[in-house]
């Protein structure tokens, strides 16, 4: 700053000029001396005043520190959200894509559910059909036989076997 030990020595300065020239009235007229107690009352007030102005510095001094601080902790502070908003989104997309893949999954195994369940379906209805044809076809089978035999029982009848030398 460059003051001198009182702080603001040009204040000084121009006080003990006016207290040696009687504040303002010159060399010539009206000049009073200054008294001790007048000195003492100026330097108390000057150092007062200092006082006061650096106490007034101070106060602002640490109300700047604190606004910084306060700047900083701010800062911080929105720099941890913003850290745990893109954490939380992270886990989102991570859930989403984990829920997308599994309703993939479950709709691929009631696909393959399906697929299990016709082919089942159609391989006891192939079955049943197969049954079916093969008891078609012993009836078929028996019903020749029975034919045939029909047929063979009705040529013996007209056969008598005593007429053939055959003795009963």
């Amino acid at each position: 700053m460059g003051d001198t030990s009182f702080g603001g020595g040009w204040i000084f300065a121009f006080l003990i000029i006016a207290v040696i020239f009687g504040w303002g009235g010159g060399m010539g007229g009206n000049s009073q001396a200054a008294t001790v107690a007048d000195l003492n009352s100026a330097f108390a007030a000057q150092n007062a005043q200092n006082i006061l102005l650096s106490s007034a510095n101070n106060n602002y001094e640490t109300a700047q520190l604190i606004s910084n601080q306060n700047m900083q902790m701010m800062n911080q502070n929105n720099s941890n959200l913003v850290n745990a908003i893109q954490g939380f989104n992270q886990i989102s997309s991570s859930v989403q894509g984990g829920f997308s893949n599994l309703s993939a999954q479950i709709a691929d195994l009631g696909y393959k559910m399906e697929n299990c369940c016709c082919s089942i379906k159609t391989m006891m209805l192939e079955n049943r059909l197969q049954d079916a044809q093969t008891a078609l076809l012993q009836s078929q089978t028996a019903n020749i036989v029975n034919a045939q035999s029909q047929y063979l029982l009705s040529q013996l009848g007209t056969y008598t076997p005593a007429a053939a030398g055959v003795v009963i």
